[in-house]
């Protein structure tokens, strides 16, 4: 008796009736799903990659001097001898059997060699000091990465992106914000209609933050005028077009992706020296320089008195300087410039999940997924399971019968 209670009630028949034209979007939503989560993992580990990379410089770049200053590089260090020893006598002592004597020896001998290492860190605080320094600022200061605003800022980008995906992959589930309170009040009929009318209608708010993004953006960042004379009346301001404000942005975006190139082919140059512990501002000489700008089309993006004052004189050959791009005409920094062609990543953001309302509309529509007030509590198992008893019930059931 207590086994039959035991037993969960089947699910009710779904409200709409699965339709044919139903099943490619239901494999689009998967592919896209499937997608979007390899994404997050691969956006995951190369935001841990460079905040790693970024702590790791930071620390051994750091010189330490008895008497205070700076001790993060000791630490750091510290810390790596720590673990390192910490993991090798764990290794070497690791108990093969289950005796108790020999699972306590083995503690205490790992338990030394970690106390042990943070003070052996020590012995090498001044070793690879001036080697990282220079790599960290070449990845800072003069190559691609200083165009994101360093490792820091690349780090900030791929929160973004991540925090975007999560939410794609939270509208396909149905596990976004949603306030159900009226749904559960609802006839079950009424639940598909009234829940496609809210997913159209969070798809067209999307769709307006996006617009009101890029606008934003375009004006804020692209530096494109927001009003211009009336052509009707110039003592009058009109706002100006979207898509003139768009034409600006697709041209400055252009030109960013010229120096984005321009800045790689210099680091191309510049990776083996610093490699070796060169210095990263002091192999690139004048003449080095002239050749390297006489090698793209810069009047294709620049003007031609700006270009010019890239040039370096010719008389001052044993001059160096820094393996960076340069803007032509001084009106733009290059460090952090390509931030603002990244700050469209949230527009787009929500353009994806847009169309992550308007799919889900659709399925609802065509009877694939189910409007339950409680299926956004449930695991990912459970709702597979309710899905899979959906099919049962509708391969039982007689055709044109809803």
């Amino acid at each position: 008796m207590s086994d039959e209670l035991s037993v969960p009630a089947p699910p009710p028949p779904p409200a709409v009736p699965k339709q044919k034209w139903g099943e490619p979007l239901v494999k689009l939503d998967s592919a896209w799903t499937s997608l979007e989560s390899r994404l997050c993992v691969w956006v995951l580990l190369a935001e841990i990659g460079a905040l790693c990379s970024w702590i790791a410089l930071k620390g051994l770049s750091s010189e330490y001097s008895v008497g205070g200053g700076d001790v993060s590089g000791l630490v750091f260090r510290g810390l790596m001898t720590s673990i390192a020893l910490g993991l090798v006598v764990h290794k070497l002592t690791k108990p093969k059997g289950a005796s108790t004597e020999h699972a306590d020896r083995h503690a205490w001998l790992v338990t030394i060699a970690v106390i042990g290492g943070l003070f052996l860190g020590r012995l090498w605080v001044k070793v690879g000091v001036e080697y990282s320094s220079n790599l960290l600022n070449w990845l800072q200061n003069a190559s691609l990465l200083m165009l994101v605003g360093g490792l820091r800022g690349l780090g900030t980008r791929f929160t973004l992106w991540l925090a975007l995906l999560g939410a794609s992959i939270a509208t396909a589930k149905g596990k976004h914000i949603n306030v159900d309170v009226v749904m559960r009040f609802l006839p079950v009929k009424m639940r598909v209609p009234v829940a496609v009318l809210g997913w159209l209608a969070a798809a067209l708010m999307c769709l307006a933050g996006v617009v009101g993004f890029a606008d934003h953006i375009a004006i804020d960042s692209f530096k494109a005028p927001a009003t211009q004379p009336c052509p009707e009346d110039a003592n009058k301001d009109c706002d100006v077009a979207f898509g003139a404000k768009m034409d600006i942005v697709t041209r400055e975006v252009g030109d960013d992706f010229f120096l984005m190139g321009r800045q790689i082919s210099l680091d191309v140059r510049t990776f083996p020296r610093v490699l070796v512990g060169t210095k990263y501002d002091g192999w690139m000489k004048n003449a080095e320089w002239n050749a390297w700008l006489k090698g793209a089309d810069w009047a294709a993006h620049f003007k031609p008195e700006d270009i010019a004052n890239l040039v370096l004189p010719e008389d001052q050959p044993d001059a160096v300087r820094s393996p960076a791009v340069n803007v032509p005409g001084g009106m733009e920094q290059a460090r952090g410039l390509v931030i603002r062609d990244l700050n469209f990543v949230f527009p787009f953001g929500l353009a994806m999940i847009a169309l992550r309302f308007i799919l889900r509309a659709l399925l609802a529509i065509s009877g694939h997924v189910r409007v339950d007030p409680d299926a956004a509590h449930e695991e990912d198992d459970v709702h597979d399971k309710h899905a899979d008893a959906d099919a049962e019930i509708e391969a039982a059931s007689p055709r044109g019968v809803s």
